[in-house]
């Protein structure tokens, strides 16, 4: 058998990652400097010879490949079998959050533990067998040729293991780097590591916001839900974040919901906000369901964003905006009632992530 050489490369950084959250199978986009590592992979790469590309079907690896794709001018082969661990009711819970609530289990999970099983998940065993299985079936099918790859962190864990005989339950010395190229050959049933990419001598991805100790912006959103779980999203224009202006979006979809005025609680915020931006009072606004923290621009600057979210059984209606700011009256661009499918499919910027999967988890 001639020798297969595949480029196996991790998604770029996602605000999750950030968040140190259990991302797993969900499906959830690139932040900002994951579009930027995207970008920089792509100009890394796009002198190398390929003959096909691979990639996850979830967005934040599709994402990630997309732009060598365009330049490449090679079609993406998307493959379900090179998703991330399903990590099933963790998904979505930060690992503070698991550490909490249950103890042990996330113990023998850290510890490799190859049957452990995470409810509703797969074990470590069954997603090391996929993973192997699927890249063996890549390289045999395109013996001889360069093959690039772009999927999810353990993945590559998986690709190192198979290539340098690391057992599962043992210590992975090297980092996984996000949008970096690691380098196998695979030849007879067998695995070598040509080179992983290594942290010291790669330059970081740089943002604007690197190096500084963003200002704190405590917000909250509010996620108006129909008889049939639609949520209300607004349609904001991309002045108010130039950066998503810049990747060529004119708009972007996002939760109603704002800043905390000096001295408010999160509770009344929430209250005041939906007041304004939909006319609705005196609505029972029950308790925070999800939250998020991550760099955000607001026009020329960027701020810590500490977004909390309550969701609210309204019925459908149409929002009375009669009590916008000047800057919503100029930014907010229209609404529309999202189900969670619409969500999933969509090419749109929508926000917050995984919204899809949060709906599903409020209709139970």
């Amino acid at each position: 058998m001639a020798r297969t050489r595949i480029c196996l490369a991790r998604h770029g950084e996602t605000n999750w990652n950030l968040e140190r959250r259990v991302q797993g199978q969900l499906n959830i986009p690139l932040n900002v400097r994951g579009a930027a590592q995207a970008q920089a992979l792509a100009r890394e790469l796009c002198s190398e010879h390929f003959d096909r590309i691979y990639s996850s079907d979830l967005k934040r690896a599709l994402q990630t490949v997309t732009p060598l794709s365009t330049r490449l001018g090679l079609p993406i082969e998307t493959s379900a079998r090179l998703r991330e661990k399903d990590d099933g009711d963790w998904q979505g819970m930060t690992f503070e959050d698991v550490d909490r609530a249950f103890p042990s289990d996330h113990a023998r999970h850290r510890q490799r533990q190859a049957d452990f099983l995470i409810p509703g998940g797969e074990t470590l065993a069954a997603f090391a067998e996929r993973v192997a299985t699927e890249l063996a079936a890549i390289a045999q099918r395109h013996e001889g040729e360069t093959i690039l790859v772009v999927a999810h962190a353990g993945v590559l864990d998986i690709g190192y293991r198979l290539a340098t005989g690391l057992g599962l339950s043992e210590k992975r010395d090297p980092p996984v780097l996000h949008a970096a190229p690691n380098w196998f050959f695979y030849e007879d049933g067998r695995w070598t590591l040509e080179r992983w990419a290594d942290e010291g001598a790669r330059a970081r991805v740089a943002m604007p916001y690197d190096g500084r100790t963003l200002e704190r912006r405590p917000a909250a959103r509010l996620l108006p839900l129909d008889a049939e779980n639609r949520v209300l999203l607004f349609r904001y224009s991309t002045r108010l974040s130039p950066i998503f202006e810049e990747q060529g979006y004119p708009h972007f979809w996002g939760s109603i919901g704002g800043a905390l005025e000096a001295g408010e609680t999160f509770d009344a915020a929430a209250r005041r906000e939906l007041a304004e931006e939909t006319g609705l009072a005196s609505v029972e606004i029950g308790d925070i369901v999800f939250s998020r923290a991550f760099p955000m621009q607001l026009g020329a600057d960027w701020f810590q964003a500490d977004e909390r979210f309550y969701a609210i059984r309204t019925g459908e209606f149409s929002p009375d905006t009669r009590g916008f700011t000047d800057m919503e009256r100029s930014d907010v661009l229209g609404w529309k009632w999202w189900s969670a499918a619409e969500i999933a499919t969509t090419e749109e910027l929508v926000f917050p992530e995984a919204l899809d999967w949060l709906l599903e988890k409020l209709r139970r």
